[in-house]
């Protein structure tokens, strides 16, 4: 079963990490929601402390939120996805319509993306956290992958302690293997009745801004809003706009 933490009371809202994050990436935003839902914030599989498999791909995950929502005893949530956990949130969305209330997708859209993890995957590879008896002494070493600093801290906070060992909590094996599968499009056809808010940062080129169209091919209620300063990492640059956006897009 998903691993997640649970804060707040009231209808279910579950937030979805993206390739390489988790559920702790989403921690101060989740525990303010947690004022007016029970947010659940969920570690999709090969992830944070949820279960490693040797395949990855969104049916899976949207497979195992279902099991998640009956193991939890709920019939429907409000779903928030970032990234590939955005196209995880759709692909639930699309084959379970009455286990969604509503739809929030952050800065990805429902069709095909180019493969462009290969510097990350090969950095994260190369890097043999067992290696270390500090945390430290990895953090410098990964300073030698190429990576920008902010990508650095952000794959780092996949490091964790197994017993007196440094280990990747991730299961990269299964990542690399089935990369091809993150930017794999919404299947033809499928389609989510339900209320949907797509919201894009303004400084990423994920989603273009002429892609209503597109996007209400699948999600014929959706409706396509721009979050200024922010990139594609819109919940990190711009917490509380993106804070307010969520909160209003569920509480209507």
């Amino acid at each position: 079963m998903l691993f997640s933490t649970v804060h707040g009371q009231g209808p279910a809202l579950f937030v979805l990490h993206g390739l390489f994050g988790s559920a702790d990436n989403w921690s101060s935003l989740g525990k303010r929601w947690g004022s007016q839902f029970e947010v659940h914030l969920i570690d999709l599989r090969n992830h944070g402390r949820s279960p490693h498999f040797s395949t990855h791909s969104y049916p899976e995950m949207a497979q195992d939120l279902l099991d998640y929502l009956k193991d939890k005893n709920l019939s429907s949530a409000h779903v928030l996805g970032h990234s590939m956990g955005g196209k995880a949130a759709m692909n639930l969305a699309c084959l379970a319509p009455q286990a969604v209330r509503s739809l929030l997708v952050a800065d990805i859209g429902p069709w095909a993306y180019p493969i462009h993890h290969a510097s990350i995957l090969s950095a994260m590879q190369t890097l043999n956290p067992a290696q270390f008896s500090q945390r430290k002494q990895a953090e410098e070493a990964f300073a030698q992958s190429g990576l920008d600093a902010g990508t650095r801290l952000f794959l780092l906070k996949n490091l964790y302690w197994e017993g007196n060992t440094l280990a990747w909590r991730l299961n990269l094996n299964a990542l690399a293997n089935h990369i091809e599968e993150v930017g794999k499009p919404l299947p033809q056809g499928t389609q989510y009745p339900g209320p949907t808010l797509f919201v894009r940062g303004a400084l990423s080129s994920y989603i273009p801004v002429d892609s209503e169209p597109r996007i209400q091919a699948h999600f014929p209620q959706a409706q396509l809003q721009t979050l200024a300063g922010a990139g594609h990492w819109l919940h990190a640059d711009q917490p509380e706009a993106f804070y307010q956006v969520a909160l209003d897009f569920f509480r209507e």
